[in-house]
């Protein structure tokens, strides 16, 4: 009976067996990963040491809950409020002559990062 059951959720739990990852959830991981990188190996100038324990564990966060799509999409709000807030408060205190920090532009790149990632369409990868 139910090789005879036809339509959109009988073909979405077919898929959901089958180990592919959705949009989210590979973009989730990817920024994970380049939060621990960015963390590990300082590209740029950041601040003091709890500015890496944040990317430390915001990256970590990432890998963790990459492994199911809504929790892809949790991750992708809480960057987006986390360092949504963080770009906020750090833009009112602009640096020398009105330009951004490298801080404050690192805090909108995981921002706009967490915004694609609770957005993005959930169509899954082939």
């Amino acid at each position: 009976m139910s090789a005879r059951r036809t339509g959109k959720k009988a073909g979405q739990r077919a898929e959901a067996g089958d180990g592919s990852f959705s949009r989210a959830q590979l973009l989730a991981l990817v920024v994970g990963l380049l939060q621990l990188v960015l963390a590990s190996v300082p590209f740029l100038p950041m601040g003091d040491g709890a500015i890496h324990t944040l990317y430390v564990c915001t990256g970590l966060a990432g890998v963790a809950l990459a492994w199911q799509h809504r929790h892809a999409r949790c991750y992708g709000v809480l960057l987006l409020l986390l360092y949504g807030q963080l770009f906020i408060t750090d833009a009112e205190d602009t640096g020398a002559f009105g330009l951004p920090t490298w801080e404050t532009l690192a805090y909108g790149r995981a921002a706009l990062a967490g915004v694609v990632i609770a957005l993005i369409p959930a169509f899954k990868r082939r």
